[in-house]
């Protein structure tokens, strides 16, 4: 009897050593993006042709974010097209979900999502327009020993 509760207490102690913690996820690159666009806002996008944009997809199997370039017409993004790894591009052609417009309004630098029938998310991200960190305080400590 000794001898079981013995081993059942040194079970009961072991587990938690043993046991995996669990890792902290990674934000995906539109979450971070997402973030620091909450917290710092953005510039107002003007109408015109835009390169250097980031195009977050997010669908079943992950979040992929490409470079690309983007046309804007009346605060709207109308034309997205993405780019390759020898710099040209080739234009996004997909067909969206009924009651989803092919025209994703543009808030805080990032567009409102659009949602294909292959059951994609697709976001634009303007980084250029994201507004400058802050100014943070220069801190110090008080007197040390030495003072």
């Amino acid at each position: 009897m000794k001898q079981a509760l013995l081993s059942l207490l040194f079970f009961v102690a072991a587990v938690p050593v043993f046991s995996q913690t669990a890792a902290k996820k990674e934000p995906s690159c539109y979450e971070a993006y997402k973030k620091e666009f909450d917290e710092r806002g953005a510039y107002s996008v003007d109408d015109g042709k835009y390169t250097g944009v980031v195009v977050s997809i997010i669908s079943s199997e992950g979040v992929d974010c490409v470079s690309g370039k983007v046309q804007v017409e009346g605060g709207y993004v109308t034309s997205i097209w993405l780019q390759f790894e020898d710099n040209t591009y080739e234009y996004l052609d997909r067909k969206y979900k009924s009651g989803s417009s092919s025209k994703a309004k543009i808030v805080n630098g990032i567009t409102e999502p659009l949602v294909t029938t292959l059951g994609e998310t697709i976001y634009v991200i303007f980084v250029d327009k994201i507004k400058p960190k802050k100014k943070q305080l220069k801190k110090v400590t008080g007197p040390g020993n030495g003072f």
